[in-house]
């Protein structure tokens, strides 16, 4: 796909993969602002008469909350807000009336009935034990409830890609939830020891607004649980037994569209690279279609090269992975390396890379992308490499639960890639795809944070905006791909945990903007006699475990002084959430709901337990 950043960068960006057609269609800009306005006049409409008239009566704590005697106060009416975002996101997902009224008839009734059946329940444990249930409780339930009925939902009714067999076995998955659980339950006794002993700071941080007023359980926990994560899994890369006298021959496939202003410096860093490392490396440039002076830019450097051979093929079918795939039929070394045409590797990252693979229990292998600096969203990017690949995926290797490594810069065998049947085509996070699948195989996922390179960034919103609704949109590719790793067995945190989580996260970040709206409504407008709206709360919702997270992922990177981006990502953040949104509208809805039901997948025969490679 090609970029349109850096200086001389291209004005066209857009490819085949941009909006598979099968599953996804072009959204105008126009779409999600009108959108949020039709959510903002039902989101305002339903805060006045839930503080006036009838309906204030019929429900007094200011939002669709029987009144079965809940405690105390809330702090944002959530159900009032999932019916405004279900409805207005309904009305401008489906494409004509029927769709319309049909997302509208299957989302509405099942939240209803969702919360009607919470606050029974609730209302019956709190007769039984004596225990009053709190109100806040009870909203952020309903809350929890929405985004995870809008997950299922998007799984319902969008065209997505078909379940495939997958090849699977049990690796540990006991040992890894038992893990898991020690971490967080020594997390949370952290975190109330926090609040318990450090009272004026925590006091100090809630009026701030850092952490609202949800307490330090908010914001602590999931960090000082993902730290521990952290330090596990250094220990782990430490005592692995990686040689780094390893040196295999190895082939780098660079698919290339339309790159004639960057090729150059991706094909010397290449080469700088491979100077370190004692094994022959030869690139293959796969020229996918395009229309400028890619090929013979690329043919210039490679025989400029020193320590690199390499030679430029063309691939006629558009798309990436068909380009991949051609580089992957032509391979003839045991390990390949993927590297994206933007994408300059740095010296000693390829020797640090084939190391891990002299481990034969790993499978794949990536590292942690830096950016090239001066671009308008390079500080906020920097700082969210560091957090996803830098921080999360390094914990997330304690309980072999990472789902995908970028194909910015991926290491891989030849012979699993082939095995697998290579990367798909025609849907979105091939990258993801396959690692997901050469870890369920049993093989280890490896990001080491050692094994650098630079990525370039968009510099105009147009094209951030079109790289993000292909991330974003893939989120939802693979989960219907890989259902059989959700949903089948044998388990794995990656299939039980990781990947739903993804999806929840997709979900509640495409309503991110909608709820920010709907607090400053019930700031501005009141939030009942039980409510407590305040501007704290709006502020935690985009600091609180962000900020702290950000900040520890930066001085892990050994990089504190990005830590001066932290109010660019933080912004970055909101930014995200709105492409987000968009890139949910960009799916096509099915003509037939075809539900992503939590029963039967697709089956295949159980494998032996595989041997580690030779």
């Amino acid at each position: 796909m090609a970029v349109a950043v850096g200086h001389g960068a291209p004005a066209v960006f857009t490819s085949v993969d941009s909006a598979p057609g099968s599953f996804a269609a072009p959204v105008p800009v126009w779409r999600a602002p009108c959108m949020l306005a039709l959510f903002t006049a039902l989101a305002a409409l339903q805060i006045y008469v839930l503080n006036h008239g009838d309906l204030a009566r019929v429900f007094p704590a200011g939002d669709y909350v029987l009144d079965v005697g809940f405690t105390g106060q809330h702090a944002i009416a959530f159900r009032a807000y999932a019916l405004s975002f279900l409805v207005s996101f309904a009305l401008f997902w489906g494409r004509d009336a029927h769709t319309r009224l049909r997302l509208i008839a299957d989302m509405l009734p099942g939240y209803i009935a969702i919360c009607l059946a919470a606050d029974l329940l609730l209302a019956g444990i709190s007769s039984v034990s004596g225990l009053g249930i709190p109100l806040h409780l009870v909203e952020v339930l309903s809350g929890i409830f929405a985004w995870l009925w809008f997950a299922l939902k998007l799984l319902e009714h969008a065209s997505l890609p078909r379940e495939i067999p997958i090849r699977r076995r049990v690796i540990g998955f006991g040992r890894d939830v038992l893990l898991g659980l020690v971490l967080l339950t020594i997390a949370i006794l952290a975190a109330h020891w926090v609040e318990a002993h450090a009272r004026q700071i925590v006091s100090a941080l809630r009026h701030s607004g850092i952490i609202g007023g949800l307490g330090p359980g908010v914001f602590l926990v999931l960090p000082l649980f993902f730290l521990m994560l952290y330090v596990v899994a250094r220990i782990k890369h430490w005592r692995t037994r990686r040689d780094d006298s390893y040196t295999p021959d190895v082939t780098v496939i660079i698919p290339a569209f339309n790159e004639e202003y960057i090729i150059a410096r991706t094909i010397e860093a290449l080469d700088r690279a491979a100077a370190g490392y004692g094994g022959t490396v030869h690139a293959l440039l796969i020229d996918n279609n395009s229309r400028d002076a890619t090929a013979a830019i690329a043919t210039r450097a490679f025989a400029a090269a020193q320590h690199i051979s390499g030679r430029v093929l063309r691939e006629p079918t558009p798309g990436k992975s068909h380009a991949l795939n051609t580089g992957l039929r032509l391979a003839e070394t045991d390990i390949l390396i993927r590297v994206d045409a933007d994408t300059q590797i740095l010296p000693g990252s390829i020797a640090r890379a084939l190391s891990w693979f002299s481990d034969g229990r790993v499978g794949v292998v990536g590292g942690l992308p830096l950016v090239p600096g001066g671009g308008p969203f390079d500080p906020a990017r920097q700082i969210e490499t560091f957090v996803k690949h830098g921080f999360y995926s390094v914990a997330l290797q304690a309980v072999n639960g990472v789902v995908g490594v970028p194909g910015m810069l991926a290491v891989y065998r030849t012979a699993d890639l082939r095995a697998l049947g290579g990367f798909v085509s025609g849907m979105n996070g091939e990258d993801t795809d396959i690692s997901m699948r050469i870890g369920a195989i049993g093989y280890d996922i490896v990001v080491d944070p050692r094994i650098r390179y630079i990525s370039e960034v968009p510099t105009s919103l147009a094209h951030m905006r079109e790289q993000r609704l292909r991330w974003f949109r893939s989120v939802l590719h693979i989960s219907a791909r890989g259902r059989q790793i959700v949903l089948g067995g044998p388990a794995s945190i990656r299939g039980r945990i990781v990947l739903p989580y993804m999806l929840f996260n997709s979900a509640r970040r495409t309503a991110m903007i909608p709820l920010l709206l709907f607090g400053v409504l019930e700031f501005a407008f009141g939030s009942g006699p039980r409510g407590m709206m305040e501007w704290q709360p709006l502020v935690a919702f985009m600091l609180s475990a962000s900020l702290i997270v950000a900040v520890l992922a930066c001085l892990l990177a050994g990089k504190p002084r990005s830590i001066l981006g932290v109010p660019s990502y933080i912004a970055f953040r909101l930014l995200r959430a709105y492409f987000t949104l968009e890139s949910m509208l960009t799916i096509r809805v099915n003509p037939t709901k075809t539900p992503y039901r939590l029963g039967k997948t697709v089956q295949n025969p159980p494998i032996a337990p595989l041997p580690p490679h030779s």
